[in-house]
């Protein structure tokens, strides 16, 4: 990944990110929606200084499309769970390592399920 994003995540943040979505965090982290991505950057992206950046919804979204381009959604999640970490919002005990590698071997395992459904149909013919 070459560009990591500045987040940085203050009770204020979360506090927003739950209202806006509605849930609790540990909710809101199970269901991992591009909503939620849209909702932590928001809040949680910070300038070289540390200051918030205060973007609106738009602008955030194209930091997201460039983002996912550069190194895809999955990636950006984890990038925001270990910033959620970092500031104490989630057990350190998570390991983001095997929460990459479980849902690259998930995505692959689930790719292969549409050509084993068509190969299964072609025997019953």
């Amino acid at each position: 990944m070459s560009n990591k994003l500045n987040l940085k995540f203050t009770a204020r943040d979360v506090a927003a990110v739950e209202e806006a979505l509605d849930g609790s965090l540990e909710k809101i982290i199970a269901s991992f929606k591009l909503t939620t991505l849209i909702q932590f950057l928001m809040v949680g992206l910070r300038d070289k200084s540390g200051n918030r950046l205060n973007l609106d919804e738009e602008k955030t979204f194209d930091i997201v499309d460039e983002k996912i381009k550069e190194y895809g959604k999955i990636e950006l999640q984890i990038e925001v769970i270990d910033a959620l970490i970092e500031a104490g919002f989630l057990p350190r005990a998570i390991d983001t390592n095997q929460m990459r590698t479980t849902l690259s071997e998930a995505i692959a395992e689930a790719s292969k399920i549409p050509e084993a459904s068509k190969k299964a149909g072609e025997n019953t013919k």
